[in-house]
Protein backbone atom coordinates (compact mmCIF):
# COMPACT_ATOMS: atom_id res chain seq x y z
CA UNK A 1 0.00 0.00 0.00
CA UNK A 2 1.06 3.53 -0.64
CA UNK A 3 1.09 6.36 1.43
CA UNK A 4 2.24 5.96 4.74
CA UNK A 5 3.49 8.77 5.31
CA UNK A 6 -0.62 10.28 5.69
CA UNK A 7 -1.75 7.27 7.37
CA UNK A 8 1.45 7.89 10.23
CA UNK A 9 -0.09 11.74 10.23
CA UNK A 10 -3.37 10.48 10.53
CA UNK A 11 -2.80 8.31 13.95
CA UNK A 12 -1.03 11.68 14.90
CA UNK A 13 -4.02 13.92 13.54
CA UNK A 14 -6.60 11.05 15.67
CA UNK A 15 -4.84 12.50 18.58
CA UNK A 16 -6.35 15.54 18.33
CA UNK A 17 -9.44 14.17 18.80
CA UNK A 18 -8.95 12.47 22.27
CA UNK A 19 -6.22 14.05 23.71
CA UNK A 20 -8.36 16.21 25.78
CA UNK A 21 -11.06 14.08 27.27
CA UNK A 22 -8.70 13.30 30.47
CA UNK A 23 -7.84 16.85 30.89
CA UNK A 24 -11.25 17.91 31.11
CA UNK A 25 -11.88 18.07 34.86
CA UNK A 26 -8.61 19.80 35.74
CA UNK A 27 -9.74 22.07 32.73
CA UNK A 28 -13.53 22.69 34.65
CA UNK A 29 -10.87 23.38 37.72
CA UNK A 30 -8.62 25.45 36.38
CA UNK A 31 -11.60 27.55 34.49
CA UNK A 32 -14.21 26.94 37.07
CA UNK A 33 -16.33 25.14 34.95
CA UNK A 34 -19.79 24.02 35.53
CA UNK A 35 -20.57 20.00 35.05
CA UNK A 36 -22.91 21.18 32.62
CA UNK A 37 -20.71 22.91 30.45
CA UNK A 38 -17.65 21.02 29.92
CA UNK A 39 -19.51 19.31 26.86
CA UNK A 40 -19.04 22.36 25.31
CA UNK A 41 -15.77 21.17 25.00
CA UNK A 42 -15.78 18.15 22.64
CA UNK A 43 -18.63 20.15 21.02
CA UNK A 44 -16.68 22.48 19.78
CA UNK A 45 -13.98 20.53 18.22
CA UNK A 46 -16.67 18.57 16.16
CA UNK A 47 -18.34 21.56 15.35
CA UNK A 48 -15.33 23.63 13.67
CA UNK A 49 -14.76 19.96 11.79
CA UNK A 50 -18.28 19.33 10.72
CA UNK A 51 -18.70 22.95 9.47
CA UNK A 52 -15.73 23.23 7.39
CA UNK A 53 -15.61 20.16 6.26
CA UNK A 54 -16.97 20.86 2.49
CA UNK A 55 -15.73 24.17 2.86
CA UNK A 56 -11.76 22.78 3.00
CA UNK A 57 -12.97 20.07 -0.02
CA UNK A 58 -13.73 23.68 -2.37
CA UNK A 59 -10.08 25.07 -1.06
CA UNK A 60 -8.68 21.63 -2.07
CA UNK A 61 -10.04 22.69 -5.58
CA UNK A 62 -8.11 26.15 -5.67
CA UNK A 63 -4.71 25.08 -3.89
CA UNK A 64 -4.33 21.36 -4.26
CA UNK A 65 -4.99 18.53 -1.84
CA UNK A 66 -1.25 18.27 -0.48
CA UNK A 67 -1.63 22.15 0.66
CA UNK A 68 -4.96 21.89 1.91
CA UNK A 69 -3.53 19.23 3.87
CA UNK A 70 -0.35 20.60 5.29
CA UNK A 71 -2.19 23.82 5.99
CA UNK A 72 -4.66 21.85 8.31
CA UNK A 73 -1.55 20.76 10.10
CA UNK A 74 0.07 23.51 10.70
CA UNK A 75 -3.14 25.24 12.12
CA UNK A 76 -2.99 21.70 14.36
CA UNK A 77 0.49 21.75 15.31
CA UNK A 78 -0.38 25.46 16.72
CA UNK A 79 -3.59 24.42 18.18
CA UNK A 80 -2.45 22.53 21.14
CA UNK A 81 -0.14 25.20 22.55
CA UNK A 82 -3.11 28.11 22.80
CA UNK A 83 -5.16 25.86 24.13
CA UNK A 84 -2.67 25.42 26.73
CA UNK A 85 -2.67 28.93 27.55
CA UNK A 86 -6.40 29.53 27.47
CA UNK A 87 -7.17 32.04 30.03
CA UNK A 88 -10.95 31.64 29.96
CA UNK A 89 -13.33 29.31 28.98
CA UNK A 90 -14.31 31.32 25.91
CA UNK A 91 -10.72 30.92 24.69
CA UNK A 92 -10.30 27.03 25.08
CA UNK A 93 -13.45 26.69 22.88
CA UNK A 94 -12.37 28.82 20.60
CA UNK A 95 -8.63 27.60 20.30
CA UNK A 96 -10.63 23.78 20.25
CA UNK A 97 -12.82 24.55 17.44
CA UNK A 98 -9.57 25.83 15.51
CA UNK A 99 -7.99 22.84 15.86
CA UNK A 100 -11.24 21.13 14.20
CA UNK A 101 -11.21 23.28 11.65
CA UNK A 102 -7.61 22.34 10.63
CA UNK A 103 -8.92 18.59 11.07
CA UNK A 104 -11.57 19.26 8.31
CA UNK A 105 -8.62 20.64 6.17
CA UNK A 106 -6.88 16.91 6.88
CA UNK A 107 -9.56 14.24 6.51
CA UNK A 108 -10.90 14.46 3.50
CA UNK A 109 -7.29 15.61 1.64
CA UNK A 110 -5.76 13.15 2.93
CA UNK A 111 -8.62 10.44 1.99
CA UNK A 112 -8.51 11.51 -1.35
CA UNK A 113 -4.71 11.50 -1.81
CA UNK A 114 -4.81 8.11 -0.71
CA UNK A 115 -7.38 6.99 -3.34
CA UNK A 116 -5.77 8.38 -6.17
CA UNK A 117 -2.37 6.19 -4.66
CA UNK A 118 -3.74 3.10 -4.00
CA UNK A 119 -7.07 3.33 -7.05
CA UNK A 120 -6.65 -0.54 -7.58
CA UNK A 121 -7.58 -1.39 -3.58
CA UNK A 122 -9.32 1.76 -2.00
CA UNK A 123 -11.24 -0.30 0.17
CA UNK A 124 -7.86 -1.47 1.79
CA UNK A 125 -6.52 2.31 1.75
CA UNK A 126 -9.09 3.34 3.52
CA UNK A 127 -9.70 1.02 5.27
CA UNK A 128 -6.63 1.12 6.98
CA UNK A 129 -6.70 4.84 7.19
CA UNK A 130 -10.32 4.45 9.62
CA UNK A 131 -8.02 1.89 11.38
CA UNK A 132 -4.89 4.59 12.10
CA UNK A 133 -7.97 6.75 13.46
CA UNK A 134 -8.65 4.35 16.01
CA UNK A 135 -4.94 3.22 16.82
CA UNK A 136 -4.49 7.46 17.15
CA UNK A 137 -7.48 7.28 19.37
CA UNK A 138 -6.12 4.95 21.42
CA UNK A 139 -2.80 6.87 22.03
CA UNK A 140 -4.68 10.39 22.56
CA UNK A 141 -7.04 8.88 25.49
CA UNK A 142 -3.62 8.05 27.17
CA UNK A 143 -1.72 10.53 26.08
CA UNK A 144 -1.68 12.51 29.34
CA UNK A 145 -0.52 9.74 31.23
CA UNK A 146 2.12 9.48 29.30
CA UNK A 147 3.59 13.45 29.27
CA UNK A 148 1.81 14.88 31.75
CA UNK A 149 -0.52 18.18 32.17
CA UNK A 150 2.02 20.42 30.16
CA UNK A 151 4.66 18.57 28.62
CA UNK A 152 1.57 16.67 26.28
CA UNK A 153 0.59 19.87 24.51
CA UNK A 154 4.17 20.56 23.75
CA UNK A 155 4.92 17.38 22.01
CA UNK A 156 1.37 16.76 20.22
CA UNK A 157 2.52 20.34 18.93
CA UNK A 158 6.10 18.77 18.09
CA UNK A 159 4.65 15.85 16.25
CA UNK A 160 1.95 17.44 14.48
CA UNK A 161 4.58 19.70 12.88
CA UNK A 162 6.61 16.76 11.89
CA UNK A 163 4.09 14.85 10.52
CA UNK A 164 3.69 17.76 8.41
CA UNK A 165 6.80 17.89 7.00
CA UNK A 166 7.08 13.85 6.03
CA UNK A 167 4.01 14.93 3.87
CA UNK A 168 5.76 18.05 1.75
CA UNK A 169 6.64 15.12 -1.44
CA UNK A 170 3.03 14.24 -1.58
CA UNK A 171 1.15 14.99 -5.43
CA UNK A 172 -0.58 18.23 -5.09
CA UNK A 173 -3.82 16.77 -7.27
CA UNK A 174 -6.86 18.82 -7.37
CA UNK A 175 -10.30 17.55 -7.50
CA UNK A 176 -13.20 18.89 -9.69
CA UNK A 177 -15.93 20.98 -7.78
CA UNK A 178 -18.70 19.78 -9.46
CA UNK A 179 -18.43 16.48 -8.26
CA UNK A 180 -19.93 17.99 -5.10
CA UNK A 181 -23.51 17.70 -7.05
CA UNK A 182 -23.63 13.73 -6.63
CA UNK A 183 -27.04 13.22 -4.60
CA UNK A 184 -26.02 10.07 -4.24
CA UNK A 185 -23.26 10.71 -2.08
CA UNK A 186 -25.24 13.27 0.32
CA UNK A 187 -28.16 10.45 0.24
CA UNK A 188 -25.21 7.69 1.02
CA UNK A 189 -23.87 10.04 4.26
CA UNK A 190 -27.58 11.01 5.83
CA UNK A 191 -27.99 7.44 5.76
CA UNK A 192 -25.14 6.74 7.98
CA UNK A 193 -25.17 9.60 10.20
CA UNK A 194 -27.18 7.91 13.09
CA UNK A 195 -24.73 5.04 12.82
CA UNK A 196 -22.05 6.51 13.42
CA UNK A 197 -23.74 8.66 15.59
CA UNK A 198 -24.21 5.61 17.36
CA UNK A 199 -20.67 4.84 18.08
CA UNK A 200 -19.33 7.88 19.54
CA UNK A 201 -23.05 7.96 22.30
CA UNK A 202 -21.17 4.37 23.46
CA UNK A 203 -17.64 5.76 23.47
CA UNK A 204 -19.11 9.07 25.85
CA UNK A 205 -22.10 7.79 27.71
CA UNK A 206 -21.68 3.91 28.42
CA UNK A 207 -19.49 3.95 31.26
CA UNK A 208 -21.90 6.82 33.12
CA UNK A 209 -25.33 4.87 31.85
CA UNK A 210 -23.48 1.11 33.34
CA UNK A 211 -22.68 3.12 36.55
CA UNK A 212 -25.90 4.49 37.43
CA UNK A 213 -28.29 2.41 35.62
CA UNK A 214 -26.89 -1.40 35.09
CA UNK A 215 -24.50 -0.55 38.74
CA UNK A 216 -21.59 -1.82 36.74
CA UNK A 217 -18.52 -0.40 38.42
CA UNK A 218 -17.44 0.97 34.70
CA UNK A 219 -16.09 4.81 35.91
CA UNK A 220 -13.12 4.03 33.80
CA UNK A 221 -14.35 5.23 30.92
CA UNK A 222 -10.47 5.60 28.78
CA UNK A 223 -10.50 1.92 29.68
CA UNK A 224 -14.13 1.34 28.21
CA UNK A 225 -13.46 3.62 25.14
CA UNK A 226 -10.23 1.41 24.43
CA UNK A 227 -12.08 -1.79 24.57
CA UNK A 228 -14.49 -0.09 21.77
CA UNK A 229 -11.51 1.89 19.51
CA UNK A 230 -9.44 -1.79 19.71
CA UNK A 231 -12.47 -3.41 18.11
CA UNK A 232 -12.74 -0.61 15.55
CA UNK A 233 -8.37 -1.20 14.66
CA UNK A 234 -10.19 -4.80 13.43
CA UNK A 235 -13.13 -3.13 12.00
CA UNK A 236 -11.13 -0.94 9.63
CA UNK A 237 -8.64 -3.42 9.07
CA UNK A 238 -11.43 -6.27 7.50
CA UNK A 239 -12.49 -2.94 4.73
CA UNK A 240 -10.21 -5.50 2.19
CA UNK A 241 -13.39 -7.46 1.63
CA UNK A 242 -14.51 -4.35 -0.25
CA UNK A 243 -12.12 -4.93 -2.92
CA UNK A 244 -12.73 -8.58 -2.74
CA UNK A 245 -15.69 -10.74 -4.25
CA UNK A 246 -18.36 -8.95 -1.81
CA UNK A 247 -20.58 -6.44 -3.63
CA UNK A 248 -19.80 -3.09 -1.46
CA UNK A 249 -23.34 -1.87 -0.90
CA UNK A 250 -24.46 -5.24 0.67
CA UNK A 251 -21.53 -5.08 2.84
CA UNK A 252 -22.39 -1.78 3.83
CA UNK A 253 -25.89 -2.50 4.32
CA UNK A 254 -24.67 -5.54 6.94
CA UNK A 255 -22.55 -3.86 8.73
CA UNK A 256 -24.30 -1.13 9.39
CA UNK A 257 -26.96 -2.98 10.81
CA UNK A 258 -24.68 -5.27 12.74
CA UNK A 259 -22.96 -1.60 13.77
CA UNK A 260 -25.92 -0.40 15.26
CA UNK A 261 -28.41 -2.81 17.05
CA UNK A 262 -25.97 -5.14 18.89
CA UNK A 263 -25.47 -1.98 21.09
CA UNK A 264 -29.07 -3.00 22.52
CA UNK A 265 -26.94 -5.94 24.48
CA UNK A 266 -25.59 -2.90 26.38
CA UNK A 267 -28.29 -3.42 28.40
CA UNK A 268 -27.23 -7.51 29.13
CA UNK A 269 -24.55 -8.79 31.52
CA UNK A 270 -23.09 -9.64 27.69
CA UNK A 271 -22.20 -5.57 27.04
CA UNK A 272 -19.04 -6.57 26.39
CA UNK A 273 -20.14 -8.76 23.42
CA UNK A 274 -22.29 -5.37 22.32
CA UNK A 275 -19.13 -3.48 22.72
CA UNK A 276 -16.75 -5.63 20.67
CA UNK A 277 -19.42 -6.22 17.54
CA UNK A 278 -20.85 -2.69 17.57
CA UNK A 279 -17.00 -1.44 17.43
CA UNK A 280 -15.70 -4.07 14.37
CA UNK A 281 -18.87 -3.39 12.44
CA UNK A 282 -19.26 0.10 12.52
CA UNK A 283 -15.66 0.62 12.08
CA UNK A 284 -16.10 -1.29 8.64
CA UNK A 285 -19.55 0.25 7.38
CA UNK A 286 -17.67 3.93 7.59
CA UNK A 287 -14.62 2.19 6.02
CA UNK A 288 -17.03 0.89 2.96
CA UNK A 289 -18.90 3.89 2.76
CA UNK A 290 -15.64 5.91 1.73
CA UNK A 291 -14.57 2.89 -0.17
CA UNK A 292 -17.87 3.33 -2.09
CA UNK A 293 -17.08 6.96 -2.63
CA UNK A 294 -13.60 6.17 -4.05
CA UNK A 295 -15.41 4.35 -6.60
CA UNK A 296 -18.25 7.00 -7.26
CA UNK A 297 -15.38 9.67 -7.33
CA UNK A 298 -12.44 8.25 -9.12
CA UNK A 299 -8.72 8.98 -7.34
CA UNK A 300 -8.48 13.20 -6.72
CA UNK A 301 -12.08 13.62 -7.35
CA UNK A 302 -12.79 11.52 -3.98
CA UNK A 303 -11.96 14.01 -1.51
CA UNK A 304 -15.05 15.89 -2.67
CA UNK A 305 -17.30 12.84 -1.67
CA UNK A 306 -15.11 12.26 1.68
CA UNK A 307 -15.96 15.50 2.81
CA UNK A 308 -20.11 15.55 2.43
CA UNK A 309 -20.47 12.31 4.48
CA UNK A 310 -18.12 13.02 6.99
CA UNK A 311 -19.55 16.90 7.25
CA UNK A 312 -23.61 14.98 7.28
CA UNK A 313 -22.28 12.51 9.59
CA UNK A 314 -20.64 15.19 12.56
CA UNK A 315 -23.40 17.18 11.91
CA UNK A 316 -26.38 15.18 12.04
CA UNK A 317 -24.54 12.32 14.49
CA UNK A 318 -23.22 14.68 17.20
CA UNK A 319 -26.80 15.51 18.31
CA UNK A 320 -27.42 11.95 19.45
CA UNK A 321 -25.22 12.37 22.24
CA UNK A 322 -27.45 15.09 24.30
CA UNK A 323 -30.68 13.12 22.41
CA UNK A 324 -29.22 9.70 24.67
CA UNK A 325 -28.84 12.05 27.40
CA UNK A 326 -32.03 13.33 27.80
CA UNK A 327 -33.75 9.75 26.86
CA UNK A 328 -31.91 8.18 30.51
CA UNK A 329 -32.24 4.86 30.33
CA UNK A 330 -34.09 4.27 27.03
CA UNK A 331 -31.03 5.95 25.08
CA UNK A 332 -29.87 2.73 23.26
CA UNK A 333 -33.50 2.19 22.12
CA UNK A 334 -33.81 5.49 21.19
CA UNK A 335 -31.00 5.97 19.32
CA UNK A 336 -31.15 2.57 17.37
CA UNK A 337 -35.05 4.20 16.36
CA UNK A 338 -33.68 7.75 15.33
CA UNK A 339 -30.60 6.15 13.28
CA UNK A 340 -32.50 3.70 11.93
CA UNK A 341 -35.03 6.03 10.14
CA UNK A 342 -32.26 7.65 8.07
CA UNK A 343 -30.90 4.06 7.30
CA UNK A 344 -33.72 3.38 5.49
CA UNK A 345 -32.82 6.32 2.93
CA UNK A 346 -30.10 4.09 1.72
CA UNK A 347 -32.57 2.40 -0.42
CA UNK A 348 -33.33 5.22 -2.81
CA UNK A 349 -29.68 5.02 -3.66
CA UNK A 350 -29.61 1.33 -4.77
CA UNK A 351 -30.45 0.85 -7.50
CA UNK A 352 -28.07 3.69 -8.49
CA UNK A 353 -25.16 1.83 -7.43
CA UNK A 354 -24.39 -1.34 -8.58
CA UNK A 355 -20.82 -1.78 -7.05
Amino acid sequence: MKGIKIIVARVIYAIHWFYLAPLIPSLASKLSLSLQSVGLIPFSFFLGSGIMQVPSAYLSTKIGLRNTLLLGLIIMSISPLLVLFSSNFIELLIFYLTDGIGASMFFSTGGGILASLNRDSPGLALGIYNASFAVGGLIGLNWYTMFGNYLSFYVLSILTFLSLIINLNNPNLKPSWKIIRDNRIVILGISIAGIWGVYYVIGELYPTFAYYYLRLNLVDSSLFTSLLLISSVIGGSLTFLADRKFKKFNLLIISSLLGSVPSLLLYTKVYLLGIVITGIFNELAISVLYSIIASLQRDANATMGLAVVNSLNILIGMNFEPLASYSGYYMWIVVNIIGLVPFSLIMLVRQNISI
